[in-house]
């Protein structure tokens, strides 16, 4: 990057992946570029280390109780503490990938033994190979799934977008916590909207956040966790709702400028993702033909394909299908995306 610069010159270094979070903040800091701080980028890729920081700096109430687990009987013991259900990850990765919801002890080591088995492997398949597991235990939390993504420029200030409504594999009766729709608007009251953002802006501050896009997740009007990078699809479906150019205003926010997010249309859009009910291998995926008949359908993108192993997020796989809606009527995207959540048998696996 060092050689780039001095060759062509570099206007900012810009992330917006999850696995180059720390890359990116350790490089600016190296050239002395606007970006996000290599302490404060660590904060946001551990959720033992985020969660403590929203309790000691925001308050206990903030976001879930915890505790870092380092073993199976600590796993117990903590457990016993919180009370069943309680929630299961690992503290370093993203996209809920092995995130579990224990309602007893044999459910809950069962899943650990997972995590200690496939996690480390999912880190080599990405090359990161000296990357040590962490996982967390939390106490369950009931609530929708809302995230509001920001900008913060140099000063700590917080530019918030409007919050999107995420269903849940739990939502449409499959027992995993992936993201199967993202909805906007999210049909929240402007009370509601206003008491996220604050607490938006209180949790990127209590980790220390500058010169960067966040992703805030909440659980009901708790702090879920904070990703320093835009969010999965966000910046989308922003754009497809309001024309709003998330992407830009966080190059503006690099170059210290002020970020542009307005809105320039009002409407309804959705981007839904479906997941395997069940792990598997792809046989094929039906009712491809009924996609683009769709109310509001805009576009829509096949991401398996036959012969390949699929599944659920705990399990540590992506979805197979990509569907883009868009209309003027929020009830004629909702309608089409309960559609989908209908197609149980939308995958056929070996």
């Amino acid at each position: 990057v060092r050689d780039i610069q001095k060759r062509f010159g570099v206007a900012c270094l810009y992330n917006v992946v999850e696995f180059y979070v720390a890359q990116t903040a350790q490089v600016a800091a190296a050239l002395g570029m606007p970006g996000i701080s290599p302490a404060s980028a660590q904060l946001c890729l551990d959720k033992n280390l985020m969660r403590k920081r929203f309790h000691d700096r925001i308050g206990p109430r903030a976001a879930a109780r915890f505790q870092p687990i380092q073993s199976e009987v600590e796993l117990l013991q903590v457990a016993d503490e919180l009370g069943f259900p309680c929630f299961l990850q690992p503290a370093n990765v993203s996209a809920s990938m092995w995130a579990t919801r224990n309602t007893d002890r044999e459910m809950l080591r069962n899943n650990y033994r997972t995590i200690v088995a496939e996690v480390p492997k999912y880190y080599e398949r990405l090359g990161k190979k000296s990357q040590s597991l962490s996982v967390a235990l939390a106490e369950y939390l009931d609530g929708e799934n809302i995230s509001v993504d920001c900008l913060m420029d140099k000063t700590g200030r917080v530019y918030t977008t409007p919050p999107v409504l995420v269903l849940t594999g739990k939502d449409i009766g499959i027992n995993d916590y992936h993201h199967f729709a993202r909805l906007l608007p999210s049909q929240l009251s402007d009370k509601e909207i206003r008491e996220l953002d604050q607490l938006a802006v209180a949790g990127v501050r209590a980790l220390d956040m500058t010169n960067s896009a966040a992703h805030v997740e909440f659980i009901g009007s708790r702090l879920g966790e904070i990703a320093a990078r835009p969010g999965g699809n966000r910046p989308r479906i922003l754009e497809m709702a309001y024309g709003m150019d998330m992407l830009n205003a966080f190059y503006q926010v690099l170059r210290g400028e002020v970020p542009d997010l307005r809105a320039v249309r009002n409407l309804a859009a959705a981007i839904v993702t479906p997941f395997a009910p069940r792990d598997g291998t792809l046989r094929s995926i039906r009712y491809l033909d009924r996609v683009p008949k769709l109310p509001g359908y805009l576009y829509h993108e096949v991401r398996a394909q036959p012969g390949q192993p699929i599944g659920l997020s705990k399990s540590g796989y992506r979805a197979g299908l990509y569907i883009e809606l868009l209309s003027a009527s929020v009830d004629e995207v909702r309608r089409s995306v309960d559609e989908i959540a209908s197609w149980t048998d939308l995958y056929e696996l070996e």
